[in-house]
């Protein structure tokens, strides 16, 4: 009796909360709008404690949101990290090992909203989201052009306000097809490397860089990983200077910043945006040398490369911060119930938004997966966040209080080392068999760019 009351409450709720979503316009127009940032660390933005004045836009969005304060990515690769969040599944689940890898899911969010009428469009900014990859599945509209090529690779990309343009653009598509129901994804590929971001936004953080203790080390560069050194992607303008590269992602940070509030400017302009349900995330961080690890992503698990930011605004309800843990992959679910459509067995994730969702313990599971030099897994859970690493020497494990990483507890508690041992081992257990991985076709061309940008190709 208690759970029917229980799903009967829940089912009034979500309607209550999709009649203040579609009024203003029409009682049955919908938009769901998701938009998501490459390589931006949760900690660079002012509503999660980074430098003040350098998201303004972002944090008005948030203080309109419920923030999670504790979300994390699967993995610190592009198209693994986005493809859980887009089925609710981890990256091994769907053999998305790698950056090369080809998403084949029986369901995706934008085929279950397109299954249950709702019209879908995509705008993608980062050449590893390419049609062909598996990502353009479920979207009646994907726009994969990109205009620009990086500074120090022939690898196509698209800037900031050329994404704004673009979203804009797709959002009077979605519209003109008369469509009552609209899923819009905009993938920002900014603040990615190479930093160099226009109209002199480096300058503006360079000397407040140039104060950290480390601010004028100087770095080598090298090829690829970024351990101990620039890797030759980032190295810009022959610079050395720790504090040059800080401050050219930070100005990075300034220039999607400013987009965002020009996207969300613009789709109030068009009766969009002030009644959508916005939601705003990232794939993965980026390392600005901690643990000698410099301006690169993808090799470890610590929380500049997988804690990330996560909002999510809906019209009418009240804004505020969640402590619990939250994981791309519960995004799969909690949209889908948002959307008023039950969501397929078998996934892992929770839905965020569920009644009680606040005081759940969840485990947040994080590999490393093929962009590693050696495999890498860990747990989050209860407090703590364990890492496991297969290095050649034997396997390494660490244990640390939740957001503090200065400090391994491995050895003085040992007894929380064995339990969150044993978590992560059932955990893996417990993952559903892989689908398979398949691997892109790709024209020499396309392998080639792809080694340019840092991933190894077979």
């Amino acid at each position: 009796m208690v759970g029917r009351w229980r799903t009967r409450l829940r089912a009034a709720l979500l309607l209550c909360l999709l009649a203040v979503f579609a009024c203003g316009r029409g009682p049955t127009e919908r938009w769901l709008i998701l938009v998501t940032c490459d390589t931006l660390r949760a900690d660079r933005l002012g509503a999660y404690g980074g430098p003040p004045g350098l998201t303004p836009n972002l944090d008005a969005l948030l203080e309109r949101s419920l923030v999670f304060r504790s979300a994390f990515a699967p993995s610190s690769y592009t198209l693994p990290s986005l493809s859980a969040l887009m089925t609710g599944l981890h990256p091994e689940e769907l053999g998305m090992l790698e950056n090369v890898s080809e998403l084949r899911a029986e369901a995706s969010l934008a085929s279950v909203l397109r299954l249950h009428g709702w019209r879908t469009g995509a705008v993608v900014s980062n050449y590893v989201l390419r049609t062909g990859t598996g990502m353009e599945l479920g979207f009646d509209f994907y726009d994969d052009t990109y205009p620009q090529s990086e500074a120090n690779r022939d690898l196509p990309e698209r800037i900031a306000s050329d994404t704004t343009a673009a979203a804009l653009a797709m959002a009077e598509r979605l519209r003109a097809e008369r469509a009552t129901r609209a899923f819009l994804w905009v993938h920002y590929q900014d603040p990615h490397g190479p930093y160099l971001p226009p109209d002199g936004r480096r300058e503006r953080y360079l000397e407040i860089e140039r104060r950290a203790p480390d601010g004028r080390r100087q770095l080598v560069a090298r090829p690829m990983l970024g351990v101990a050194s620039i890797p030759v992607y980032q190295y810009v303008d022959g610079e050395h200077e720790v504090a040059f590269y800080r401050a050219g992602y930070s100005g990075e940070i300034d220039f999607f910043d400013h987009e965002i509030g020009q996207l969300l400017a613009g789709l109030e302009e068009r009766g969009i945006g002030r009644d959508a349900i916005v939601v705003f995330t990232a794939d993965h961080g980026e390392s600005l040398g901690e643990n000698d690890y410099w301006f690169a992503h993808g090799e470890y698990l610590t929380d500049p490369l997988v804690r990330v930011p996560l909002g999510i605004r809906v019209p009418g309800a009240a804004p505020g911060q969640r402590s619990d843990l939250a994981a791309l992959v519960d995004l799969f679910p909690t949209l889908l119930q948002l959307a008023g459509i039950g969501v397929p067995s078998g996934h892992p994730g929770r839905d965020l938004l569920a009644p009680g969702a606040a005081g759940a313990r969840p485990e947040i599971y994080l590999a490393a997966l093929r962009g590693a030099t050696v495999p890498r897994y860990g747990l989050v859970a209860d407090g703590y966040k364990y890492l496991l690493s297969e290095e050649r020497e034997g396997r390494r494990e660490e244990l640390y209080a939740l957001g503090q990483e200065s400090r391994d507890l491995s050895r003085e508690e040992a007894e929380k080392l064995g339990e969150m041992r044993a978590r992560l081992e059932r955990f893996r257990g417990g993952l559903r068999p892989p689908i398979g991985e398949r691997r892109q076709e790709l024209t020499p061309a396309e392998r080639e760019r792809l080694r340019r940008l840092g991933y190894v190709v077979d």
